[in-house]
């Protein structure tokens, strides 16, 4: 090749390169953008914002021609991602209004739980008017009082939030034996006490007990491994649990409600019908600022439970019928009246304690699963003494009685602590009312339980200072016990003067029945003494002897006790008790929680003690004893005037009228063939005995 052509090709070589170069730079600035949008379905929400400033950013230029292939990669991945997009979007909006509907829902529940609600609230009590000066005049007034209003005026706000701490139980394990019982033997066996627990509260065959078992597996919620679950609520039961023969249900037989302060100041007011609406409002919202809350239990409206009530009516006050109350309480074996009703057969005709402190444990049960949540919360935090259960309310009356049947209970178990507490619970429903007279009988279980300085606070205490009649024969005596127990003996001396200033009738028995002294100085012609005296004091003489067992202590009594009878002046008024008790004084009316206390605790020396014109009452039933009543609210059985605006109520406003009917003309035509049957048996055998002969 000439040079002349070489020359040539070197020209064009150099023409070439800068081209090439061109077109290579120009690929490189379009092929960020083309990447752009073939990946766009793989961007992040950052990315492609950042990509869009770019694009507008960037000339328009034209794409270079991609494979068919890649194009419908692309349209796919746009669409996945506008789905996705799309998608995201609509969930947000859902939950979103998933949100709204579900705040208007709640708020809604809210609303109507504010309007239908029974509760009294703290807070709302304490944003009303309070008149702070409304109970001045009884606090500055010195107790003893000698007379007990209804309300009990002088047993102020003040002088109960000094004896709140008296009344609490501490802790729900209180009121459990089974904790005692560890505490007494040692920590004993889970087995132990499953087993004990698991005893059955009546006779029942082992096929029926299989059938129960299979029904408590198939009944959600029932029992569990500690026995305490119940179908319906999460909470626990907190006084029993569940025994194997108990029926699995899923509905309970009772409700519980907290009562409004309008329904608190009109169970206040019916006694007192000259009491004004704003001193009694004034008293309830001052209890409700230290926390006091009132409840009531009350019936399932059911045909079943107005049934078995018109059964129970009949077997009980119309024609008593034991065989017809054992029946009924196979076919309603959770009726409360019932359960409590054979318990006392069982214990009285055949002396079975065993099966009938089992049927209270249970009705114990029918209570304990219809706890009010607030309710429950307070027990379960041991704030018993803040509980309030108005004795006006029938089926309040029958917890009263179970929680009484079941302090019997615990004395028979020798679970003398447990007992106690139950004491507190029971005098915290009512602590100035009293209706059950727990202030009989508290003594009692405080000394045997060994809390003597407990009981020495109570005594001195406006629980038992406020009222002359709240200073009790047990209380009396048995703080003086308390005191030798505690190496007091000088104090023990002085409060024993007092007692006997008080209660000089009680102090002749004791000095001869528990001082060894077959002659007291004095005669008991000398000694005042009326209904009251007599029934009071025997409240305590058949207790006494147990408590009084050491030595020393009754050699204490029998000296002390014989110096004071040796001055001892018909008239002596010595003490702050005296004026109340001496023998000039009028004769004290009976006060009616002391008469409920000696018809239910059934002892023989107390019921001789107790008026024969106590008994002559049409109300004296022992399933519900002297309730109260409203006389603006009277009921006929037999009319069925109902006024359902009253204050109290009684088993007679939960019968059917028709029921009872037909009960009585069932029970004429079962006794008319009987007798028929009788009769035609005796003419057969009149006919029969002539043709032998």
């Amino acid at each position: 090749m000439s040079s002349r052509a070489l020359r040539r090709l070197e020209r064009q070589r150099e023409s070439a390169t800068p081209e090439a170069e061109n077109d290579s730079d120009h690929e490189e600035v379009k092929k960020p953008a083309v990447n752009r949008f073939a990946f766009l379905g793989a961007e992040s929400d950052d990315d492609a914002g950042n990509n869009d400033l770019v694009d507008e950013a960037e000339p328009e230029q034209p794409v270079p021609e991609t494979p068919t292939i890649s194009r419908k990669k692309n349209k796919k991945k746009n669409k996945k991602k506008k789905k996705q997009q799309q998608q995201q979007q609509d969930n947000s909006d859902k939950e979103g209004e998933d949100d709204e509907d579900l705040d208007q829902f709640l708020e809604q529940i809210r609303q109507r739980d504010l309007a239908n609600s029974k509760s009294v609230s703290v807070e709302a009590e304490g944003d009303g008017e309070l008149d702070e000066d409304f109970e001045e005049q009884f606090d500055n007034s010195d107790p003893p009082i000698a007379y007990t209003a209804a309300n009990f005026h002088y047993f102020t706000t003040s002088r109960l939030k000094e004896c709140l701490p008296l009344l609490s139980i501490k802790a729900v394990k209180n009121l459990d034996p089974d904790n005692e019982l560890k505490n007494l033997f040692g920590n004993l066996s889970l087995e132990t006490i499953d087993d004990a627990n698991s005893t059955t509260s009546m006779s029942i065959s082992p096929e029926v007990l299989a059938q129960f078992r299979k029904i408590a597996r198939l009944t959600r919620g029932w029992g569990g491994r500690d026995r305490r679950g119940v179908p319906g609520t999460s909470r626990k039961l907190l006084l029993t649990t569940i025994k194997d023969d108990y029926l699995p249900t899923a509905q309970k037989q009772l409700n519980m409600e907290e009562l409004t302060t309008d329904d608190v100041v009109e169970t206040l007011r019916y006694k007192e019908e000259d009491e004004g609406y704003d001193f009694l409002s004034n008293k309830v919202k001052a209890q409700a600022k230290l926390g006091v809350r009132h409840f009531k239990f009350t019936k399932v409206p059911s045909v079943s439970d107005r049934v078995a009530n018109s059964k129970f009516y009949a077997s009980v006050v119309m024609t008593p019928d034991p065989d017809a109350l054992i029946q009924l309480i196979q076919q309603h074996p959770y009726h409360v009246e019932t359960l409590l009703q054979v318990s006392m057969v069982f214990l009285r005709q055949g002396n079975n304690k065993a099966m009938s402190n089992a049927l209270v444990e249970k009705c114990l049960f029918v209570f304990d699963r219809s706890f009010n949540k607030r309710f429950h919360e307070m027990l379960q935090d041991g704030k018993s003494e803040l509980i309030r259960l108005p004795y006006e309310t029938f089926m309040n009356r029958q917890f009263y009685l179970c929680i009484f049947r079941i302090i019997t209970g615990m004395a028979e178990r020798s679970t003398f602590f447990t007992a106690l507490n139950y004491c507190k619970l029971l005098w915290g429903f009512s602590p100035a009312e009293d209706p059950i007279g727990v202030r009989y009988f508290i003594d009692h279980y405080a000394i045997l339980s060994e809390e003597y300085d407990w009981l020495v606070k109570v005594a001195n205490s406006p629980l038992i200072t406020t009222y002359a009649q709240w200073y009790t024969p047990g209380i009396a005596f048995s703080e003086v016990l308390a005191l030798l127990h505690l190496n007091k003996t000088e104090e023990a001396r002085l409060r024993l003067e007092e007692a006997f200033t008080a209660h000089t009738y009680c102090a002749y028995h004791l000095l001869e029945n528990i001082g060894l002294s077959s002659k007291p100085p004095t005669s008991l012609k000398d000694i005042y003494q009326d209904d009251y005296v007599v029934l009071a004091s025997e409240t305590y003489l058949v207790r006494a002897p147990l408590l009084w067992k050491d030595q020393l202590h009754r050699q204490f009594l029998h000296d002390e006790l014989t110096k004071l009878f040796s001055t001892f002046k018909p008239q002596t008024t010595g003490s702050w008790l005296g004026k109340f008790f001496s023998k000039e004084s009028k004769p004290i009316a009976l006060p009616i929680n002391l008469v409920r206390f000696a018809i239910l605790s059934g002892e023989n020396k107390v019921l001789a003690k107790v008026p024969e014109s106590v008994f002559d009452r049409d109300d004296v039933l022992e399933y519900d004893v002297m309730p109260p009543k409203d006389a603006s609210a009277a009921y006929d059985v037999f009319t069925g005037v109902d006024n359902t605006t009253g204050v109290t109520d009684a088993l007679p406003n939960y019968i059917d009228h028709n029921i009872i009917s037909a009960i009585v003309q069932n029970r004429t035509g079962a006794e008319f063939d009987e007798l028929l049957d009788r009769l035609q048996l005796q003419e057969v055998e009149e006919g029969q005995v002539p043709a032998e002969e």
